[in-house]
C-alpha cells in the first residue's frame, strides 16, 4: 500500500509541474518562469532514473570527540 501511495504522489507532482510548464509557455509566455520548472522536472525524472543518485541509508554523522 505504501509503494501505491508513493507512486500515485510522483504521478501528482510530475503532472502538477507539466501543467505548470503547460501554463508558463503556451497559455501565458513566461520563459523564465518556464525554464526553472523544466530545470526542475528533468531533475527529478534523472534522480528518479538513476538508481546510483537514491540514499541507500541516511546516516547521523559522527559526533565530534570531546577532548
Amino acid at each position: 500500500m505504501a509503494k501505491f501511495i508513493q507512486v500515485a504522489s510522483n504521478v501528482v507532482l510530475y503532472g502538477f509541474l507539466v501543467w505548470l510548464l503547460y501554463d508558463s509557455t503556451l497559455h501565458t509566455w513566461d520563459p523564465w518562469f518556464a525554464s526553472v520548472v523544466a530545470f526542475v522536472l528533468v531533475l527529478s525524472i534523472v534522480i528518479t532514473l538513476v538508481p546510483g543518485l537514491h540514499a541507500k541509508a541516511v546516516s547521523p554523522g559522527e559526533y565530534p570527540y570531546d577532548d
